[in-house]
C-alpha cells in the first residue's frame, strides 16, 4: 500500500469491526460491573472500586511489554494480527467470565477475571491501534481511518444497550443492568474472534521501513522526551479520566438521583446514538479547522455539560437524556481526533529517530490511559464511600448531595485542565508537510554522500 492511498470503505469497514466488539465490552465495565457487582453480588461497593484499580496493576508490565513485542514480532501473517487473533480469544471468554457470575461472587472472581480481560484488550488493542497508525502517511485520511473505526465502536455501545433493551421487550429478560449484561457477555464472546478474523483476513498490514529499537527503555526515554506527545497524552489522559470518573457513578445517580433505573438503557442509547451521529460531523470540521482545534470543541462541550447534571431531579428523565446527549456530542470527537493526532506524532517520531516504535507508543498510551481510568474511577468510589452513600440503604439529604457533586465537580475540573494543555499542541498540517520535506532534504543529501563516496 503506497503511502497516500486511500482505504476503500470495505477494507475500512472491515478494519474497524474488531473495535465494535471491544466496545460492547465498554458499558458493562465501565457502568455496569461496579453497580451490578455492588447492589446485587453482595461486594461492597469501596471494595469494587479497590478490585478494579487493583486488577490494572497487571498493566504496568503487560502493556510496554506487548507494544515493545509487537513492535518485533515477525510472521507471514504480519506484525500485528498475530497478537489481534490471540487477544480477542482471551478477551472473549474472560468477558463471559466477568459479566456472567452464576452465583454469589468473591472478590478473587471479580479480580482474576478483570486482570484476564485486560489483559486480553491488550493484546487486541495495542497491535490494533499501531496497525491503524501505520494504514496511511496522509494526514486527512488518518483521521478518516480512525473515525471509521471509532464509529462501529460506538455502535458497539449502541448495540450493548439497544439488544438487551429489545430482548427485555421480546422474551422478558434483558430490560434491567444486571441481566443486561449476561447477554452482552455473550456477544463478545462470540462476536471478538469471528469479526477479529474478519479484519486480519480483509485489511493489509503496511510495511513500514524502520529500525526497531532493541532496548525497552531506550524506546521509552525517547518517547518521554517528545514533547508534542507528552502534551496529547497528558490532556488526553485528563479528559479521559473525567469520562472514568463519571463511569461508575452514572448507574447510581440514574437509580438514586433521577429514579430511572428502568429506563437506563433506553436514556444512555441518547449519549452513544449521539456519539454516531457527530462524529461525522466532528470529522468534516477537522478537515476545515484542523485536528487540534476540533478537539478543543469537544472539551469546551464537556466543560458545559457536565454541571448541568447538578440542577436535575426527581423524575427528570428529558434533562437527563439532553445533558448525556449534549456529553454524547463532545464525546463523538476526543478519541478518534485524539488517536488520529498521535498518528501523526508516530511518524514524525519515526522520522526524527529512524526507529520502528508504533507498538510501544501505544503501550505508553493504552498503559496511561487505563491507570488515569482505574485511579478516577476507584477514586470517586471511594469519595463517595466517604460522603456515607450505601446502594444498598436508604440514603439521607446529605449523601445524595455527596452523589451529585462526587458525580460532577471533580469531572469538570479535569475537563478544564486538559484545555490549557492541548492549547500548546504545535502539530498542524501545515507544519507536518514542512518537517516531511525537512526530512526527505536530509535523506536525500545522505545518499548523495554514500554515493559520492562510492564513486
Amino acid at each position: 500500500m503506497s503511502d497516500h492511498q486511500r482505504l476503500t470503505r470495505r477494507q475500512l469497514f472491515l478494519f474497524g469491526l474488531p473495535d465494535y466488539a471491544v466496545y460492547l465490552a465498554v458499558i458493562p465495565v465501565s457502568l455496569y460491573l461496579p453497580f451490578v457487582y455492588s447492589t446485587y453480588l453482595g461486594i461492597d461497593l469501596a471494595t469494587v472500586g479497590i478490585v478494579l484499580m487493583a486488577a490494572r496493576l497487571s498493566d504496568v508490565v503487560t502493556d510496554p511489554l506487548i507494544g515493545y513485542l509487537s513492535d518485533r514480532t515477525n510472521t507471514r501473517f504480519g506484525k500485528r494480527k498475530p497478537w489481534l487473533a490471540a487477544g480477542s480469544v482471551v478477551m472473549g471468554v474472560s468477558a463471559w467470565q466477568l459479566f456472567t457470575p452464576t452465583s454469589a461472587v468473591s472478590e478473587w472472581h471479580l479480580l482474576i477475571w478483570a486482570m484476564l480481560l485486560w489483559l486480553g484488550w491488550t493484546m487486541v488493542n495495542i497491535p490494533y491501534f499501531a496497525w491503524e497508525a501505520e494504514l496511511s502517511d496522509d494526514y486527512n485520511e488518518r483521521t478518516r481511518i480512525t473515525g471509521w473505526r471509532q464509529a462501529l465502536g460506538y455502535l458497539g455501545n449502541v448495540s450493548a444497550l439497544l439488544v438487551p433493551i429489545i430482548s427485555g421487550e421480546l422474551f422478558g429478560y434483558g430490560g434491567m443492568p444486571a441481566e443486561g449484561i449476561v447477554i452482552v457477555g455473550f456477544m463478545v464472546m462470540v462476536l471478538l474472534p469471528v469479526l477479529a478474523a474478519l479484519a486480519v483476513w480483509g485489511v493489509p498490514e503496511r510495511t513500514v521501513k524502520r529500525n526497531i529499537q532493541p532496548n525497552l527503555w531506550k524506546a521509552a526515554k525517547k518517547m518521554f522526551k517528545n514533547g508534542s506527545f507528552l502534551l496529547l497524552f497528558v490532556s488526553f489522559l485528563l479528559l479521559s479520566a473525567g469520562m472514568a470518573w463519571m463511569s461508575p457513578l452514572f448507574m447510581l445517580f440514574a437509580k438514586f438521583i433521577i429514579k430511572v433505573e428502568a429506563q437506563t438503557q433506553l436514556i444512555l442509547l441518547g449519549y452513544f446514538a449521539t456519539n454516531v451521529i457527530a462524529l461525522p460531523l466532528w470529522m468534516s470540521l477537522s478537515y476545515r479547522i484542523g485536528k487540534k482545534w476540533t478537539w478543543l470543541c469537544g472539551a469546551f462541550i464537556f466543560v458545559i455539560a457536565t454541571p448541568c447534571f447538578l440542577v436535575l431531579e426527581e423524575g427528570d428523565m428529558l434533562g437527563f437524556f439532553l445533558v448525556l446527549a449534549l456529553c454524547g456530542l463532545a464525546g463523538g470527537n476526543t478519541t478518534a481526533i485524539a488517536y488520529s493526532m498521535k498518528a501523526d506524532l508516530i511518524e514524525v517520531a519515526g522520522l526524527r529517530t529512524g526507529d520502528h516504535l508504533a507498538g510501544s507508543y501505544m503501550a505508553v498510551w493504552s498503559l496511561g490511559a487505563k491507570a488515569a481510568n482505574a485511579i478516577a474511577g476507584g477514586v470517586a468510589l471511594l469519595m463517595l464511600d466517604w460522603f456515607g452513600f450505601d446502594p444498598k440503604a436508604i440514603n439521607d439529604p446529605e449523601a445524595l448531595d455527596g452523589l451529585r457533586y462526587t458525580l460532577t465537580m471533580p469531572t469538570t475540573l479535569l475537563y478544564l485542565l486538559a484545555i490549557p494543555i492541548i492549547l500548546r499542541f504545535p502539530l498542524s498540517p501545515d507544519r507536518l508537510v514542512r518537517i516531511r520535506e525537512a526530512f526527505s532534504r536530509r535523506e536525500d543529501r545522505r545518499r548523495g554522500a554514500q554515493e559520492g563516496a562510492v564513486s
